[in-house]
C-alpha cells in the first residue's frame, strides 16, 4: 500500500495568506491560524483496483487538508493504472457536506497494448465521517465481471481537521 502525507505547516501558512482580508492583517497570526484550523477539513482518499473476484490487486491512500470550497487534487499511480481525483467539499448550513468529485482514470490491461480512459463527475451529499464510494469507471455489471473486466473503487472520507472546543466561561 502506498501512503502519501502532506506537510501541514506550509499548507496552513499558505492557506492563511490566501484567506487574509485587509482588515485581518492586524490580527494575531496565532488567532488567524486557529481560525483556519477550526474550518479545515481532512479528506482521506483510498483507491483500489478490483478484479472480478473482488480482492483488490492494487491499493493507494492519500490524506489531504483543505478548506470548504477549495479543491484538492490527488494523483495515484500503479503499474498499469493512473487515477487523478479532484474533490471539492462544500459545508452546507445543515452541517452536511456536498462533495463534488471528478475522476480521471487511465488503465491498461497487462496483456493489451491499449490504454483505456474514463472521466466521471459526481455531486454527492455526505455527512462528516461517512465513507463514500466513488466509481470513476462506473459500477461493474455482472456481464462485465463475467468477461473479467476490472473496476476502480475510490473511497472518500471527510472529517473536520480539528474538533471544536467548548467555549470557556471566565
Amino acid at each position: 500500500m502506498v501512503r502519501r502525507r502532506v506537510a501541514l505547516a506550509p499548507l496552513l501558512l499558505t492557506l492563511a495568506a490566501l484567506q487574509a482580508h485587509p482588515e485581518d492583517r492586524e490580527q494575531d497570526p496565532k488567532e488567524a491560524l486557529q481560525s483556519l484550523l477550526s474550518n479545515a477539513l481532512q479528506v482521506t482518499i483510498a483507491a483500489r483496483v478490483l478484479p472480478p473476484d473482488e480482492k483488490p490487486i492494487w491499493n493507494a491512500e492519500s490524506t489531504k487538508l483543505t478548506l470548504p470550497g477549495r479543491s484538492i487534487r490527488v494523483r495515484m499511480d500503479g503499474d498499469n493504472v493512473r487515477i487523478y481525483l479532484v474533490c471539492t467539499p462544500y459545508v452546507q448550513d445543515s452541517g452536511n457536506v456536498l462533495l463534488l468529485a471528478q475522476g480521471q482514470v487511465w488503465f491498461a490491461e497487462p496483456t493489451e497494448n491499449e490504454v483505456k480512459y474514463s472521466s466521471t463527475f459526481s455531486s454527492i451529499p455526505v455527512s462528516f465521517g461517512e465513507k463514500v464510494l466513488f466509481f470513476p469507471l462506473g459500477v461493474s455489471s455482472e456481464e462485465a465481471q463475467q468477461k473479467g473486466v476490472v473496476n476502480v473503487e475510490v473511497e472518500i472520507n471527510i472529517v473536520p481537521y480539528k474538533q471544536p472546543q467548548p467555549q470557556q466561561q471566565p
